[in-house]
């Protein structure tokens, strides 16, 4: 290996890791930067030779280097999560795979480690329960402080606190599984901005997005996991329920994709397109109504993406 690549590979992974760590060091700022993490691995390893190799290299380096500084348990987690989600998607990336399918198996390794990590620190389901419930509880008695410090009268009562703790323990599966997805979705977006987009990985990674569809079988899915949520086992509804979110975030996704294709359609502003995202995903009645929107879209084709069908003859034909 020649000195430039061995420099490369060592740049690309101290990126990596003060990335991680800042996360543990810098409030708010130093969390986001974490985020972006696997960015430097695939930014050194996408479009190389020994792509795999390269990834492998990266974020061993980069494990090593956080280990130095904060331990080996930092040093472990890392390489179960950034890095082995970082190898991940290089390997799929040169096999040319979708961004689905990427999504899909950076997330599903992400949250397997974090989960088994976190049963290894706690010991049993039940202490990582209560220790989780007790951190939620002191984040809200800090909010609420924090509020009342600035002026702000909110006051939750300890049933009100107690059935936002409940709810939150039972739908991080998902939460878990929808914050990494992301993770990994800007990741990817970062990596196709500095990468050139197709010239460098030679398909397209992301093709039209304001065209995406979910493929026509998941709606099974939202409907199975929909009455799921009536099992009167608790723990086989929390399943169901954690399930019907996940879904119900892709389909919300798609929901997006339509507000995108009428927003190039009509040239509108990136301004004006940015302010009306953020106020969809905070707006809970607007996330809503996107999310019908998507399901909705299966049988409507708001952006007439299916081919007119004289023989149905259904609704979406005349719209």
């Amino acid at each position: 290996m020649r000195f430039r690549d061995l420099f490369g590979l060592t740049r690309a992974a101290l990126a990596s890791a003060l990335m991680f760590m800042m996360g543990a060091l810098v409030p708010v700022v130093g969390v986001l930067a974490m985020l972006f993490a696997p960015a430097p691995v695939l930014g050194c390893a996408v479009g190389f030779r020994h792509a795999a190799w390269r990834s492998v290299a990266v974020a061993m380096i980069a494990a090593g280097l956080v280990t130095f500084a904060g331990g080996w348990q930092a040093g472990v987690g890392y390489l179960a999560t950034i890095g082995a989600a970082a190898i991940a998607m290089s390997y799929l990336i040169e096999r040319q795979q979708p961004f689905e399918r990427i999504v899909v198996g950076a997330t599903a390794i992400i949250v397997t480690a974090i989960a088994v990590i976190a049963l290894a620190y706690a010991g049993s389901p039940q202490t990582l329960a209560q220790g989780l419930r007790h951190d939620l509880m002191g984040g809200l008695e800090r909010g609420q402080k924090f509020y009342g410090a600035a002026g702000l009268d909110v006051v939750l009562t300890a049933d009100v606190r107690a059935g936002v703790v409940d709810t939150t323990l039972a739908l991080m599966p998902a939460l878990m599984a929808i914050s990494a997805a992301l993770m990994v979705l800007a990741n990817l977006a970062v990596f196709w901005r500095i990468s050139g987009r197709q010239q460098r990985i030679g398909y397209p990674l992301f093709s039209d997005l304001a065209r995406w569809t979910t493929p026509d079988w998941l709606i099974w899915v939202l409907l199975v996991t929909g009455f799921g949520l009536f099992i009167p086992l608790r723990a086989m509804s929390t399943i169901a329920l954690n399930c019907f979110v996940g879904v119900a975030a892709i389909y919300f996704c798609q929901g997006l994709a339509i507000m995108a294709f009428y927003f190039k359609l009509l040239a509108m502003p990136s301004l004006a397109r940015g302010l009306i995202y953020f106020i969809t995903i905070v707006q809970p009645v607007l996330a809503v109504l996107v999310c019908a929107a998507g399901i909705l879209d299966l049988w409507i084709d708001f952006r007439r993406l299916k081919p007119p069908s004289p023989e149905a003859r259904n609704l979406g034909d005349f719209l």
